[in-house]
């Protein structure tokens, strides 16, 4: 039987999407609305002893305490707090938030840390985590749950989300036939003065990847090039925002950005400006996860494993990201195979390259390189 919790966390959804100009058609929030009912009734199944609704114990006569986890992040709020609700509505088991939590203070907590559970929004603070051995092992199931490569390869932190790198354009101000056929084509004299671009969390994982994969020269060479001919709106949402109003042709962003400010405005027809995808497999495309790991320091394992393995379920966490509104979901992609974002699409048809997001785990290179090429404040 569906909770009196999972029905308010169905009509604040359902009431999100009709309360703004919807991106989709109503149908859409019909499915959204199906979703949050059956990933309740399909957690609720196996919820074990903290089954139940919130505040109460597990089951009508046990005395069973009930869980509370608290989870670190530095994800995105209103997407947390919609995947701990939908959670809580299913099983019962609640949730303490730090939101802009940081791997240095998990660090400095050490053993006496509070947390069980970490969600990054890029794949650098959890890998991070993972390389100073402060995270247990996921659970084989759950990692079997993702896409492959999204994950550690070391099984240290479960994907459970993911954006991408993309180039916003606008069609007033250049064609797409005209558009950089990659990445690197960007700094290209041609474009000189056409571009903005922001010194972001993803922006400096790009540069560690491009480190990491093609070494400290080319990596310069780009990035000076970047400098020359970009302007520094310092935010992606500035990128964004100027490229819809016309005062860039091109800006390098995330993809979820765009497709917020659509739902906004009523759709994507509702915009002047395009996303591009790089043609080609290319670093402009790169695949960023947000991971989840379990603090060793926890003392909830089992039930914090349990939440990774929900979170990383089709008919859990991620059918929640593939059909919530934008203020919900973030228009961010779900990572089970076969699920696609009823916003942004289906991951598998960007074209990113593959490699091991362990590799983010230390970003000081790229903070480095940033900062003495006068690219970021530091």
């Amino acid at each position: 039987m569906t909770s009196t919790r999972t029905v308010s966390l169905l009509t604040r959804l359902v009431g999100r999407a009709r309360g703004r100009q919807p991106l989709v058609a109503r149908a859409t929030v019909a499915v959204a609305s199906t979703s949050v009912l059956a990933l309740a009734a399909g957690c609720g199944a196996d919820a074990g002893p903290t089954a139940g609704a919130a505040g109460s114990s597990a089951s009508s006569g046990s005395n069973a305490p009930q869980t509370t986890l608290t989870v670190y992040t530095d994800q995105h709020a209103d997407l947390i707090e919609g995947l701990t609700k939908a959670y809580t509505a299913a099983t019962g088991v609640t949730f303490n938030l730090q939101n802009d939590a940081t791997v240095g203070q998990i660090q400095a907590e050490g053993s006496a840390s509070k947390a069980d559970v970490f969600l990054s929004e890029d794949p650098g603070p959890v890998a991070q985590l993972g390389a100073a051995g402060l995270l247990s092992p996921v659970d084989p199931a759950t990692l079997a749950q993702v896409r492959p490569g999204l994950s550690s390869g070391k099984g240290l932190w479960v994907a459970y989300a993911a954006r991408t790198r993309v180039l916003y354009y606008n069609p007033t101000k250049i064609a797409e036939s005209a558009l950089p056929k990659t990445l690197a084509d960007i700094t290209a004299p041609r474009y000189k003065g056409m571009f903005a671009w922001a010194p972001s969390g993803a922006f400096v994982a790009t540069t560690q990847y491009l480190l990491n994969t093609q070494g400290e020269a080319a990596t310069t060479s780009f990035l000076e090039g970047v400098k020359a001919n970009g302007i520094n709106e310092q935010k992606n949402g500035n990128v964004r925002d100027t490229v819809e109003a016309g005062k860039h042709a091109m800006g390098l962003s995330n993809h979820y950005y765009w497709w917020v400010l659509a739902s906004q405005k009523g759709g994507p027809d509702q915009l002047t400006s395009k996303i591009y995808h790089f043609p080609s497999t290319d670093p402009g495309n790169l695949i960023l996860s947000s991971g989840a790991g379990v603090l060793k320091s926890s003392q909830n394992q089992p039930a914090a494993q349990k939440f990774l393995t929900w979170l990383t379920a089709k008919d859990g966490g991620q059918k929640l990201i593939a059909d919530a509104p934008a203020d919900v979901s973030e228009a961010q992609y779900p990572v089970a195979p076969g699920l696609a974002s009823s916003l942004s699409g289906d991951l598998s048809a960007v074209k990113s390259p593959t490699f091991d997001m362990d590799s983010l785990a230390d970003s000081q290179q790229a903070e480095n390189l940033l900062k003495q090429l006068g690219l970021s404040k530091g």
